[in-house]
């Protein structure tokens, strides 16, 4: 087996056949032996009946992962593939034509490299609100990614900009243990994001090289459920609540169990908020917002793990 691409998805159906609709269109290279793994992370929706309707046309296999989160369903997905390039993406994507054939010759030309990432490029389902529209840059909810039309190495020290939507992987560098981390998922109340830029920083780490393919394009759907502050909020305070189990935050100098700049920094930005979302540009109080719930997700996690070991040391 040549290739494996990996779908994960949760309770996305009708939005997971359309994005089969465009593996469909794929335009694979003669004599390509492939599989399409979906991993159904625990739906309860016609997502196994959806993945068979597609298994008639295009090599598709149906994988169930009971484990909720997103960490799990990828590393059941990796255990699964035949394929030794595996190739990820998720389930509110178009994928261009070339997508699976561009990584193949990335992977073939780039003998060096061990994991790649392409271009993300924005398919809006309705048109965004202004402040969405004005701020994009600031929203990293928008997961696009486009660095160029010219395909280079990650430079030593840069931050790994590869997003799960569009990535590349040889099967062969989990054999050092390295595996997604599964703290996270999409389907909890908290959205833990940057399981793929962890796992990035830990193939870096491990000596592996990674390459930007331009030619590997995929059009990320921007549902209207995304446009809003809401989602904002909550994506953002699941970044916070990320920085603290990966050990970024310094549990020094607490108060009610949580650094005491934290407290400060959330109430700053609620007042810078709430004093600029009326009569200021939105790049204003879009940056206030964030940086609100971000906090408050560090806030909640750290008096969450202070409240465990207290428990765990009765």
């Amino acid at each position: 087996m040549d290739v494996s691409v990996i779908i994960c998805t949760y309770n996305r159906c009708e939005s997971l056949r359309r994005t089969l609709e465009t593996c469909c269109a794929m335009t694979i290279p003669a004599g390509l032996q492939w599989e399409l793994i979906v991993v159904d992370n625990n739906s309860t929706d016609d997502t196994r009946l959806v993945s068979e309707e597609f298994s008639r046309t295009i090599p598709v296999r149906y994988v169930f992962e009971g484990r909720q989160g997103k960490g799990h369903a990828l590393n059941r997905g990796i255990e699964e593939a035949r394929g030794g390039l595996l190739v990820f993406t998720d389930d509110d994507v178009s994928v261009d034509a070339k997508w699976v054939a561009s990584y193949l010759d990335a992977a073939r030309k780039h003998s060096n490299a061990s994991f790649f990432g392409g271009r993300v490029l924005d398919s809006w389902e309705s048109p965004p609100p202004k402040w969405v529209e004005n701020s994009m840059r600031l929203l990293p909810m928008n997961v696009h990614v486009d660095r160029g039309a010219v395909g280079r190495f990650l430079k030593h020290g840069e931050n790994p900009f590869f997003v799960g939507a569009n990535f590349c992987c040889r099967k062969s560098v989990f054999d050092s243990g390295v595996m997604y981390r599964n703290d996270g998922s999409p389907a909890a109340e908290d959205y833990i994001p940057g399981e793929d830029n962890v796992l990035q920083q830990e193939l870096l780490a491990h000596g592996f090289k990674g390459f930007y393919e331009p030619a590997a394009i995929v059009f990320h759907r921007h549902a209207a459920s995304r446009q809003t502050e809401r989602y904002l909020r909550r994506y953002h305070r699941g970044y916070g609540v990320a920085e603290v189990r990966n050990g970024e935050i310094l549990m020094t100098n607490l108060w009610f169990g949580v650094p005491r700049y934290c407290w400060r920094a959330v109430i700053i930005n609620a007042i810078k908020y709430l004093a600029a979302r009326w009569c200021a540009p939105s790049r204003v109080w879009i940056t206030a917002e964030a940086n609100m719930a971000q906090t408050w997700g560090k806030i909640c996690e750290c008096r969450r793990i202070v409240k465990r070991r207290r428990t765990d040391a009765v």
